[in-house]
């Protein structure tokens, strides 16, 4: 049974599917969610069977997060730096079946795939691509582990800003009548895991959202000799309820980063030339793209401040690519500058005791490979010559 929600006003076009994404959250009985045709002032929602008492709850909240959305409203400002949206397109279906059924992508669970030989070379080569960008940055590598501690993320204000991407990590307690307990009563009943809540530990960690973290907290309370560039690849977690769908957004991914830190204009030059360097990439595998100002997916308390503040100050540009089979744009990509937020966050300074700024480049690379395989298919002989040739090389 569908129910509808009437918004005090018309949500803005640029807030739309933000909004939308924002709805998952408003309670568990939400099965799905929607603007009634013809307008953005209405939107109807269907319910879990069984919790259609909550209907008017459910309305209620919807209502409460489309005003907060709208009530400090970012007029939207981007400004496009560079822009390749007018190559010609050769393929405009969903490459998503079509890799079912070869068998080169299989799903587990919402948010969660495997991949067979044709993903995973795909995304080893674009990664070696990256990495050789970030040779000519002269960035270091480096590794860092999935988990990262609860004490990182608040440090840089994450688990206020983002609380709804978390993944937390748990274990039994080190009490044998615990995990006794826990072996005799835990199982799996069709959609959760049934356990006892208290034989689980207090939270220490979370599974990282993204890599650039670590090395922050790698330089927390040091005074640096000077600005250091360093390059990652890392598996990322973010949560993102319903929305998780296909390799546009998964709950685990693989991001490749370019990080780096030093004084204000080092961090702005070193954000200028990663940006030249992924126009000659992006050029190379003959994407269609466009590098513009955007802002984080903030949670709705701090959506519309955080989000001016990003707009104002050129904080963040994101690679979008469009996914011809949906007429939308993917985010494959972003460049950031942090200025010294995490310098002062985690408190890293350089010489002279001054707090370091920081920027980043971050490739998702399972994103990547869709928007590739959307504008180009998956016969090798119809993509762009340079790929073509680097794929069929032996590994």
């Amino acid at each position: 049974m569908s129910f509808s929600a009437n918004l005090n006003s018309s949500i803005p076009a640029e807030l739309a599917d933000e909004l939308l994404k924002k709805l998952a959250y408003v309670s568990e009985a939400l099965v799905e969610c929607e603007f009634v045709s013809g307008g953005r002032d209405q939107v109807s929602f269907r319910l879990q069977q069984g919790q259609e008492h909550q209907a008017q709850t459910v309305a209620g909240r919807i209502v409460e997060v489309a005003d907060k959305l709208s009530k400090t409203r970012v007029p939207p400002s981007a400004k496009v730096l560079v822009s390749r949206k007018d190559r010609p397109a050769s393929f405009s279906a969903d490459p998503h079946p079509e890799l079912e059924a070869r068998g080169e992508l299989f799903r587990y669970g919402s948010g969660r795939y495997g991949f067979g030989p044709l993903l995973t070379r795909l995304m080893s080569l674009f990664d070696r691509d990256a990495c050789g960008l970030a040779a000519r940055m002269a960035a270091t590598p480096h590794q860092f582990p999935s988990l990262i501690g609860a004490d990182a993320l608040d440090r840089c204000r994450y688990l206020r800003t983002f609380p709804s991407a978390l993944t937390l990590v748990s274990h039994l307690r080190e009490d044998s009548e615990a995990i006794q307990k826990f072996a005799g009563e835990a199982r799996w009943d069709g959609n959760h895991l049934v356990h006892s809540p208290e034989s689980l530990s207090s939270i220490q960690c979370l599974l990282a959202p993204s890599v650039c973290f670590h090395y922050y907290a790698w330089l927390q309370d040091r005074q640096l000799p000077g600005p250091s560039c360093i390059t990652a690849l890392g598996k990322c977690f973010r949560y993102e309820s319903r929305s998780m769908a296909g390799l546009e957004r998964l709950w685990d991914f693989a991001m490749r980063e370019v990080i780096f830190a030093g004084p204000q204009q080092y961090v702005l030059d070193q954000r200028r030339r990663v940006m030249d360097l992924t126009v000659e990439l992006l050029d190379r595998w003959d994407l269609r793209y466009e590098i513009r100002s955007a802002t984080d997916p903030f949670f709705i308390e701090d959506y519309a401040s955080m989000a001016a503040f990003q707009l104002a100050f050129e904080l963040k540009f994101e690679i979008l690519a469009p996914l011809p089979y949906k007429q939308k744009d993917l985010a494959i990509g972003s460049l950031n500058y942090h200025q010294d937020f995490f310098g002062r966050s985690f408190n890293f300074t350089g010489p002279q005791g001054e707090p370091f700024c920081t920027g980043c480049l971050g490739y998702g690379l399972e994103r990547v490979v869709l928007a590739f395989l959307a504008q180009h298919g998956l016969d090798p002989d119809c993509w762009p010559a340079a790929i073509a040739a680097e794929f069929s090389r032996p590994e």
